[in-house]
């Protein structure tokens, strides 16, 4: 945005040779990392040049001492600050800019210039400001105060202008230096862009001189791209891809930036548009050469980029940061890879210990149904040792009792047949040699005892029984086994 506030002075005359004092920069550095590059410093720099001092329209224009500044412009000459505002206030003797980066350049600066012509012979120029350069591990912010002053040289004051006293006729232009040959030149180091200011006629045309060298001097193969610079746009001045500038025939008068770019890095070259009559005119009283261009050439450095006013520098940090960006991602790739590794470690340990423990649970099984089918042997021997006892002794009992009823001179006793069986449940009679009834599955007896066993019923005098499974006895009221629940029988 631009203001003016007023008409300009039209007792302001500063048009001639001045003298620039040192360029002092007061840094204040309020936090710094070493990926910043070099810390800035305060420092006093230059002095005693000679300079030409000229108005041009409602701004003024510094040329010499290697630069053209303009009260329209920040003083820092980075190539990527935009003008933000300007005003030129109502005593047409002071003039306020604000220069500002891109959002999106890691490098940010913001920057106020303040110039006031306090006399005719003094013109001062202070800038304050902030650079903040913000890298992946933080940020590193500098204050900035830059002060310089101008008095014109008295003997060589211009002088009342009359048809005695005109300009010297402006000196012939001259040839570009030549760049070293070189059958192999390195990487790109320094873009030259030549001249650095151009004075033209409306509706004229003019291409610039690009070249990139490499830190031998010798030129490059690197492209150069243009454009006209942001706060310039709209003048009636364009640029085509072969830096070729052409000036509308309606172009208003005034100053209009050229960016140029090679490797990624930009300087700023200056075209002067006026009206045809004014041509000669102005070309006599700019300094420039016949060919209305200055023998000088815009150049940056393409290895590293300043932060202040083309003094202190500040390296380069990109080619560090990649580097840096690419250590982080390979070291944390590394860290990855070795948790991986102790997570495969661990899950084959645990998978593992998981088949030890499924291994310990399966032999534990084993011997488990081992013992227990160990225990259900032994008990089912043990209850087949015990049936087979309790039928000894009732054979044994039967026949103690068959000794005791015959009589010492009975007859030898002939061998009865056997008794038939019965089932003390069901009462169903069965031959001898069934031992359980096949209805409910108690163990028959003879059909003796089951008339014993009716008489005891009937008044006659119980007598005990026995179980026929586990061999307890019980008194003759007792019906089952209190341990197995077989049916008890009777004893003889």
């Amino acid at each position: 945005m631009t203001t003016w506030a007023g008409t300009a002075n039209a007792d302001l005359q500063v048009d001639g040779r001045w003298r620039q004092s040192a360029l002092s920069e007061e840094f204040t550095v309020q936090q710094w990392l070493p990926g910043c590059g070099p810390e800035p410093k305060s420092a006093r720099t230059g002095g005693g040049e000679i300079i030409a001092l000229r108005a041009e329209g409602d701004e003024l224009a510094f040329v010499g001492g290697g630069r053209v500044f303009r009260t329209n412009q920040c003083y820092d000459p980075m190539p990527n600050l935009n003008r933000e505002t300007h005003l030129r206030e109502p005593n047409g003797k002071t003039w306020r800019t604000r220069c500002t980066t891109p959002a999106n350049d890691p490098r940010k600066a913001i920057l106020n210039t303040l110039v006031v012509v306090s006399s005719d012979t003094h013109v001062d120029v202070v800038e304050t400001g902030r650079y903040e350069i913000t890298l992946e591990t933080g940020r590193c912010m500098a204050d900035v105060k830059r002060t310089r002053s101008f008095d014109i040289v008295r003997d060589e004051a211009p002088a009342t202008p009359s048809t005695a006293n005109q300009p010297a006729a402006p000196k012939e232009p001259k040839p570009d230096p030549k760049p070293a040959a070189c059958e192999s030149p390195g990487a790109p180091s320094r873009l030259e862009v030549r001249p650095s200011q151009k004075l033209l006629r409306t509706g004229e045309t003019f291409a610039f001189r690009p070249v990139v060298l490499d830190d031998k001097g010798c030129a490059t193969k690197t492209s150069t791209t243009w454009q006209v610079s942001a706060a310039d746009n709209g003048k009636g001045v364009s640029v085509d891809k072969d830096g070729k500038v052409t000036v509308a025939s309606d172009a208003p008068e005034g100053s209009v930036e050229i960016v140029a770019t090679a490797a990624g890095k930009s300087t700023r070259v200056t075209i002067q548009v006026t009206q045809p009559g004014n041509y000669d005119d102005l070309l006599a009283r700019s300094g420039l050469n016949a060919a209305g261009e200055n023998d000088s050439a815009s150049s940056v450095s393409i290895g590293t980029t300043s932060i202040g006013a083309g003094e202190g520098r500040v390296e380069d940090r990109s080619k560090t940061r990649r580097l840096v960006f690419v250590a982080i991602i390979g070291g944390t790739l590394l860290v990855l890879g070795a948790l991986a590794l102790v997570l495969l470690r661990r899950s084959r340990r645990a998978a593992s210990l998981e088949k030890q423990a499924a291994d310990r649970h399966q032999t534990r099984l084993r011997e488990a149904l081992d013992r227990r089918q160990q225990r259900e042997e032994a008990h089912a021997s043990q209850q087949r040792a015990h049936e087979a006892s309790l039928v000894a002794v009732e054979a044994a009992t039967r026949a103690a009792n068959a000794v005791r009823t015959v009589p010492l001179n009975a007859p030898k006793p002939v061998a009865a047949p056997e008794p038939e069986l019965e089932c003390p449940t069901c009462g169903k009679s069965f031959d001898a040699g069934v031992a359980f009834c096949p209805h409910d599955g108690v163990a028959l007896i003879p059909k003796v005892a089951v008339a014993g066993a009716v008489m005891a019923k009937n008044g006659q005098p119980k007598r005990g029984k026995i179980c026929p499974t586990c061999g307890d006895r019980f008194e003759g009221g007792a019906d089952f086994c209190g341990k197995d629940g077989t049916q008890l029988v009777l004893l003889n």
